[in-house]
């Protein structure tokens, strides 16, 4: 798999892609639109690797990408080619060894580009149809003993179908762990402070005890911020955020605000992954049958076929 880089274009596995513009910046990545000698447009993530924990970082994220698509699941992103170039120039200022992931591009952005647009709405039934997509894709990362870690909007993108999609598995890790000492509590509170978003992360990844166990329900927490900002347009932490109050003491508190007269069936299908003892919380395959069991009910109550304006929630 090998992978050289020459001035405004790279080489990945022997095909030629020409460098666009630069579209995001996350902390650990750049990420640019490239095009192929056929003009056809992909995405070009680059991860600056500054030591060997980079570089096995980034090779897991390409492991975790084959094998999730070795599920065949087509709503995770798939994984066209990858590889390493050592002491580059072309993405950083001094030579850094640089890790190229070539994957698909998606014109129609992601489920954050909708949220914030200042006319979303969304029918309910829309809603429980892309949740439960999304809810199958995350079965996949946990019938394979992986967790994502870090499901939120913007890590949802709408492909050519407007089917979600989920990205960015930088932060997915075996699903269980068994935290044994002090330091490896601390090592692992340091990766979730750097790499899962506060407001939609778990309270057991607030506060990390020696002899806790750590699994795969972190994610059904994050599905319950997801449906939530689905619904509402962010997620219920979000707001504790932008005050500048502590979003660890929120999440603790398990205490959740819902707009007047909105949808009992949803809002209970929120609180129920919301359950901040993660041992009581239910695993994702509970969540599937509780959505089959939500969308069942719309679909006997055809009047509960409503449209969520933006201004629903005004918190």
């Amino acid at each position: 798999m090998g992978c050289a880089c020459e001035k405004q274009h790279v080489t990945i596995q022997d095909n030629k892609y020409y460098v666009q513009d630069q579209i995001g910046q996350g902390g650990f990545s750049s990420v640019f639109l490239v095009k192929n000698t056929d003009n056809k447009k992909f995405v070009l993530k680059c991860i600056l690797c500054h030591d060997q924990k980079d570089r096995e970082k980034a090779w897991n994220e390409a492991k975790v990408h084959q094998l999730l698509q070795s599920s065949g699941n087509k709503y995770i992103l798939n994984l066209i080619g990858c590889g390493m170039i050592e002491k580059s120039l072309e993405f950083s200022k001094i030579p850094t060894d640089t890790f190229l992931m070539l994957l698909p591009y998606y014109k129609n952005g992601s489920l954050h580009d909708n949220l914030v647009k200042p006319h979303y709405h969304m029918d309910l039934k829309y809603v429980l149809k892309h949740f439960q997509s999304i809810c199958l894709s995350v079965k996949t990362f946990h019938d394979l003993s992986y967790s994502h870690r870090d499901i939120k909007p913007a890590n949802i993108l709408f492909n050519d179908n407007y089917e979600p999609v989920i990205i960015d598995l930088g932060s997915s890790a075996p699903a269980k762990i068994t935290v044994t000492s002090k330091k490896e509590a601390q090592e692992l509170l340091d990766d979730v402070n750097e790499r899962c978003s506060m407001t939609y992360r778990a309270p057991e990844l607030f506060n990390i005890d020696i002899n806790s166990v750590i699994d795969e329900r972190i994610d059904v927490w994050s599905l319950g911020c997801l449906l939530y900002a689905m619904l509402y347009k962010k997620s219920p932490f979000d707001l504790v955020y932008e005050r500048g109050d502590s979003v660890a003491l929120a999440v603790i508190s398990g205490k959740i605000y819902f707009p007047p007269n909105s949808n009992e069936s949803v809002n209970s299908l929120v609180k129920v992954m919301l359950t901040v003892d993660h041992s009581k919380r239910p695993f994702i395959d509970d969540i599937l049958e509780s959505v089959k069991v939500v969308d069942e009910l719309f679909d006997q109550d055809f009047n509960e076929h409503t449209i969520l304006k933006s201004n629903i929630c005004n918190v």
